[in-house]
C-alpha cells in the first residue's frame, strides 16, 4: 500500500456515506482539502507530508467519488450540488471556520461556496482551480438537449484490471502524470471485485450537466467572496481554458502565482507547491 494517512472514518451525510482522510494532529488549525472530478483523497497524498505538522488536514471524497457512496440510481449529479456537501460536511464536524486547499473541481466548489457562505472560509489555495464551468444562456437549450441524450445512451460496464498497475496505467494514457506517480490516486479509486479491480467512481459523473451558470451569474457569486484566494496557475494546466482574469478581478483580495508543470502540480511538485501553501496560509 503505498497511499498512507494519519485517520480514515466516514461521515453519514444526508443518508450517504462520505469518506475522510486526516492527516495532522487533530488540535491543529483545520484545513479542507477538496480533490478534482474523478480524483480522490489521495490527490492530496504528496502535499500532506509537508503540511500536517502545521494543520489538521481534513479531504473528504465527494458523493460517487473515491471510497464514498454512490448517489441512489434515482438521484441525478449536479455540480451545485456540491455546495450542500460541503456545508453538510463542515456541519458535522462542527467546524465554524477553516481554510481551504482545493484542487480543480474542488477548489471551484469551495470558491462558489465561499461567496455563498462568506464567513465560512477565511482562505482559499486554489489548485490550477478558478470556479465553475459556465454556459452563454443562448446554449441553455443545446446543454439541456445534451443532457437528456447523454441520459439516454446505455453504458457499457466498466473494464477489469487484473492489478492496481494496469489500472495506473491506463490511467496515464489520460494523464499527465506517469503510472507511479498516479498508484496512490488508483489505489484510492478501485473496487476489488471477484473478476478483478474496477473503478469505484460512479460512471454518471461523466454525464453532462443539466444546466450550468452563466459567466454573468458566476461573477455575482465571486463579489461576495470575501475570503484571501491565491490561484497556483499551472503552465501547463487547464485554467488558462477560462476566463480566469476576469473571474480574479472579480474576487477583491487574491494573488496570482504561476507554477510549472500540469494540471495536477501538486502531485508532481509537491514541496514547492507546499511550500507556496504554507506561505500563503500563514
Amino acid at each position: 500500500m503505498q497511499f498512507t494517512f494519519d485517520r480514515e472514518y466516514q461521515l453519514q451525510v444526508k443518508q450517504k456515506k462520505i469518506s475522510v482522510i486526516e492527516w495532522g494532529d487533530p488540535d491543529l488549525p483545520a484545513v479542507l482539502c477538496m480533490h478534482g472530478w474523478l480524483d480522490n483523497a489521495a490527490s492530496f497524498h504528496y502535499l500532506a507530508p509537508y503540511l500536517k505538522h502545521k494543520y489538521r488536514l481534513i479531504a473528504f471524497e465527494v458523493p460517487g467519488h473515491g471510497q464514498s457512496e454512490h448517489l441512489s440510481v434515482d438521484a441525478d449529479y449536479q455540480f451545485v450540488s456540491g455546495l450542500s456537501t460541503i456545508d453538510a460536511v463542515l456541519n458535522t464536524l462542527n467546524i465554524e471556520q477553516c481554510q481551504v486547499i482545493g484542487h480543480s473541481m474542488g477548489g471551484a466548489l469551495a470558491l462558489l461556496y465561499a461567496g455563498v457562505v462568506s464567513d465560512r472560509f477565511s482562505k482559499l489555495a486554489l489548485i490550477d482551480s478558478l470556479g465553475a464551468l459556465t454556459t452563454p444562456a443562448q446554449d441553455t437549450v443545446k446543454q439541456l438537449s445534451e443532457a437528456i441524450e447523454d441520459r439516454r445512451k446505455v453504458r457499457g460496464n466498466k473494464r477489469y484490471f487484473p492489478d492496481l498497475e494496469s489500472a495506473a496505467k491506463a490511467r496515464e494514457q489520460v494523464s499527465e502524470l506517469d503510472w507511479q506517480t498516479l498508484y496512490p490516486l488508483i489505489e484510492r479509486g478501485v473496487m476489488r471485485t471477484l473478476k478483478g479491480f474496477q473503478w469505484s467512481s460512479d460512471a454518471r459523473l461523466k454525464q453532462a450537466s443539466w444546466l450550468r451558470m452563466t459567466e454573468e451569474q458566476h461573477d455575482a457569486i465571486l463579489q461576495q467572496v470575501k475570503a484571501k484566494v491565491l490561484l497556483l496557475m499551472a503552465k501547463s494546466g487547464l485554467i488558462r481554458q477560462f476566463p480566469y482574469q476576469r473571474r480574479l478581478a472579480n474576487i477583491a483580495d487574491h494573488e496570482l502565482i504561476e507554477v510549472e508543470g500540469g494540471h495536477h502540480f501538486h502531485m508532481q511538485y509537491p514541496e514547492e507547491t507546499a511550500h507556496l501553501i504554507q506561505q500563503f496560509l500563514d
